[in-house]
């Protein structure tokens, strides 16, 4: 057990370094660290040392790992540097994006690596590409919301230190081919040309691709959709499965050749040279891969157990493991920030103590019954804490998809690519067969993720749930007879019956969320929910309402909208009303000027309607049914008023709105203000700020925006009526509630409270604008 308690410690270390907020804290107690773990491995438990190691080792690799800041004279600055395209290309439609790396000769200053969008370029970068560009860089910066993914985080562990898009000019051309430099990347964009070649537009050219050298990005958003909701999305890129089938494919293959062999050499020369053939095959399989946590973890599974064969020194399963993950927190310690390294590590350690001695080959399908059945079980814990959902057909539907992909799909594509190199016509044909095999079993897939049930989104849980969670798992795995393992379920009582937080009667709660450049505001009282625009669509076809507001949702249980409100049809107030409409129930919708597209009934907003929900009143104050505005004038405006305080909603009316709004209607005091039109200077009027006498005016705007909002001269208005004026640039998403017990609570910033050491510095987070104009 030492080994595996040596692992753990190891990880265990590395996992509180890498929960930190800020290294610096950190930084003075190294040394002291490294002492006391010295002094334990001498005189003390050793697996204390451990754990000083993979503290020290965290803390060196994050300090190495974090780019130097991107001086503030280069933010937003044009620049023409020459450098190298370092990753395979991600197209979409009217954009490109790639990794680029500079020559340090263009600005020396700069990251060594920046990720890179090009707008309707005339001609698309490859991968190894040298090409002089003309960018606009900015630090990395993404969304801050609960449920939300870290953006930042992605950008960190991928090495990047600046973000921006290409610009417009004449320096932009291509210098030449970088495949020397880049062999690897080279050959992997080669692989994925002469697929997209063959296929055609092929709806399986992008999973072919994955399955290849795991590129996945030409999958389009709807077949990641049912792979997610069939639970089958680890079976798309290359896997650690597909890196094990690969080493026994190959092995096999070498022990037929020996034995087609008149003479062979003896016994033990064969198995070794058999092991170095799945070596060097999974090897050459994983650099294909682009070497992603998965295939890190098989492949030094695969070298150590391989090892072992060849030095004749069998190893326990455990130590296997135990030494594949202290390898891979060496080679990269922040892959523990991957849900794949907790999902792969798992997975295998569900297989040798859930299935244990079931692994044979000789029943061969009790085998994977029982593997399948273990994995399922034991990863329901870390993928509802994870993710915040559950695939409950996802036992049912691997069935189906492992043997169709590891025994199928990846054999044929291998083989294709082989065959194209020899005899490029039966390649082609062979990848079109293998395309042409899922295409046909794809209807099965989509039925599947179609029915009831299919994908379950769950409330955030609680540490607790999820400890209870985790020790059901591990009763249901344990060895002991069912009748004993039965009662285990009786664990899951309490959580199902447990019952989100909810606002009492009379109380809400309001979320302004980070969307960048545009608005979303949600608000829930105690048994229903609203939502006040979604957010901009992006050029790349996603849109804030996929990223930022259905992941929002479902992170907080919210399943159906009692009403959407589309203030008005700027596409940043309503870009994501699809995603949300295509993911969530909408009852009812109400809009300010021409009607969206939704399927839901929709009505114009207009002054006068109002409604109670538990104890809290809705009304619409602006605009009258009889008044014709145009644009942003035309915005619904609506007050909430519950018995802890009141909010105004304001969209983007400007000052003759703004006039209309306080001459048609005693505006009455409100304590929250969402300030209207992202603070520009041709709204939030000296009237309508000294009407509502505002305790907090939120400022919805993206980092940095081309317009400056909030302007200096607006935000001054606000704190000198005695507002905190607070924005989602700074803060990220901005929660209040108000209690009719307490009043008030003080808004919460998750951009503060759920800093991480990676995430962009910003001042202001969790403080008023107020502040900066002292």
């Amino acid at each position: 057990m030492r080994l595996p308690l040596h692992a753990l410690a190891f990880l265990a270390g590395i996992v509180w370094v890498e929960t930190r907020s800020t290294l610096d804290v950190l930084t003075p107690f190294i040394p002291l660290i490294i002492l006391v773990a010295a002094m334990c491995g001498r005189y003390g438990p050793r697996a204390v040392t451990t754990l000083g190691v993979g503290i020290a080792w965290a803390w060196l690799r994050a300090a190495i790992a974090l780019p130097a800041p991107l001086p503030p004279d280069l933010n937003g600055t044009d620049l023409v540097i020459t450098g190298d395209v370092v990753s395979l290309p991600e197209v979409a439609p009217g954009r490109i994006q790639f990794d680029f790396a500079p020559e340090p000769d263009s600005e020396p200053r700069l990251p060594t690596r920046l990720r890179v969008s090009w707008y309707r370029a005339e001609r698309s970068p490859r991968a190894a590409e040298r090409w002089q560009l003309e960018v606009r860089l900015r630090s990395p910066r993404g969304f801050a919301n609960p449920g939300g993914y870290d953006y930042e985080g992605e950008l960190f562990r991928d090495g990047v230190g600046a973000t921006g898009y290409v610009r417009a000019s004449v320096h932009n051309r291509l210098l030449g081919r970088r495949a020397a430099a880049y062999p690897v990347l080279a050959l992997r964009a080669a692989i994925v040309d002469l697929i997209e070649q063959t296929l055609d537009g092929s709806p399986a050219t992008g999973v072919v691709a994955g399955l290849a050298v795991g590129a996945a990005q030409g999958i389009s958003g709807a077949q990641w959709q049912v792979f997610a909701a069939t639970g089958t999305t680890h079976l798309i890129a290359i896997s650690g499965l597909h890196v094990t089938m690969v080493a026994a494919l190959t092995m096999l293959l070498a022990q037929v050749l020996w034995r087609l062999r008149r003479k062979s050499p003896p016994r033990s020369v064969r198995a070794d040279i058999t092991c170095l053939s799945g070596a060097v095959a999974a090897t050459a399989y994983a650099l294909l891969a682009g070497f992603s946590v998965p295939t890190q973890r098989t492949l030094i599974m695969l070298l150590v157990g391989l090892s072992a064969t060849w030095l004749r020194r069998a190893q326990p399963p455990s130590h296997v493991l135990s030494l594949a993950l202290i390898a891979v927190l060496i080679f990269d310690p922040h892959a523990m920030l991957t849900p794949g390294f907790w999902l792969s590590f798992l997975a295998v350690a569900a297989i040798f103590v859930g299935v244990g001695s079931l692994l044979t080959w000789r029943r061969p399908l009790r085998t994977f019954l029982a593997t399948q059945a273990a994995v399922s079980v034991a990863l329901v814990p870390v993928t509802v804490w994870l993710f915040g959902s559950l695939s409950l057909i996802s036992p049912l539907a691997n069935l189906v998809a492992i043997p169709l992909f590891s025994g199928v799909l990846v054999p044929g594509v291998l083989l294709a690519l082989a065959l194209a190199w020899l005899a490029p016509w039966l390649g082609a044909w062979l990848l079109q067969t293998v395309a042409g095999i899922f295409d046909a079993c794809w209807p099965l897939f989509e039925w599947a993720a179609q029915l009831p049930g299919a994908l379950v989104y769950l409330t955030a849980p609680d540490a607790w749930q999820v400890l209870v969670l985790a020790i059901t798992a591990l009763v249901m795995m344990s060895p002991l007879p069912w009748p004993l393992r039965a009662p285990g379920f009786l664990l899951l009582v309490p959580l199902v019956l447990s019952v989100p937080e909810r606002p009492a009667t009379g109380d809400f709660m309001l979320a302004t969320l980070d969307v960048g450049q545009g608005l979303a505001v949600f608000v829930r009282t105690r048994a229903h929910s609203l939502l006040f625009d979604a957010g901009p669509a992006f050029v790349s076809g996603r849109s804030a309402g996929d990223l930022v507001v259905v992941p929002y949702l479902h992170h907080s249980g919210i399943r159906n909208l009692d009403m959407l409100v589309a203030s008005h049809p700027d596409n940043d107030h309503i870009g994501g009303i699809a995603a949300v409409e295509r993911s969530l129930g909408v009852r009812t919708v109400r809009h300010g000027g021409r009607r969206p597209q939704v399927k839901a009934s929709a009505a114009s907003c207009a002054r006068g309607e109002s409604w109670f929900w538990d104890g809290v009143r809705f009304e619409f104050v602006h605009p009258a049914a009889s008044e014709r505005w145009d644009d942003n004038d035309g915005s619904c405006v609506l007050l909430i008023a519950g018995r802890g305080g009141s909010a105004l909603l304001t969209g983007d009316i400007e000052g003759d709105a703004e006039a209309a709004l306080t001459a048609h209607h005693a505006l009455p005091h409100a304590d929250v203000v969402i300030v209207p039109h992202h603070g520009s200077r041709s709204s939030s009027t000296e009237d309508l700020v000294g009407r509502t006498r505002a305790r907090y005016a939120i400022v919805s705007a993206g980092t940095g925006n081309r317009w400056g909002f909030p302007h200096e001269a607006i935000v001054d208005r606000w704190c000198a009526a005695g507002a905190e004026v607070i924005d989602t640039a700074n803060w990220g998403a901005i929660s209040i509630r108000f209690d009719s017990a307490t009043g008030i609570g003080r808004p919460r910033s998750e951009r503060r409270d759920h800093r991480r050491y990676w995430h962009a510095t910003t001042p202001l987070a969790g403080e008023s604008l107020c502040l900066r104009q002292q």
